[in-house]
């Protein structure tokens, strides 16, 4: 089981923290925004764009507190 503390998880007694910056998760944005998808992959590229939306947000804000 994972708990989160300080930005980071700890998993089986080690600690683990984010591997992407926000420049690198609005990189990633941006080429889903540039890309032509259709179909079953909409849904996909919704639950997934939503998801690293959140996660974007959250290492902003993690990022803006610690500098």
């Amino acid at each position: 089981m994972a708990v989160n503390f300080s930005g980071g998880l700890k998993v089986g007694g080690v600690e683990h923290h984010h591997p992407l910056t926000s420049e690198e998760i609005r990189f990633i944005l941006e080429i889903f925004k540039k890309c032509n998808f259709t179909g079953d992959d909409m849904e996909n590229l919704i639950i997934v764009t939503m998801k690293l939306q959140e996660e974007y947000n959250r290492v902003l804000k993690k990022e803006q507190q610690t500098k």
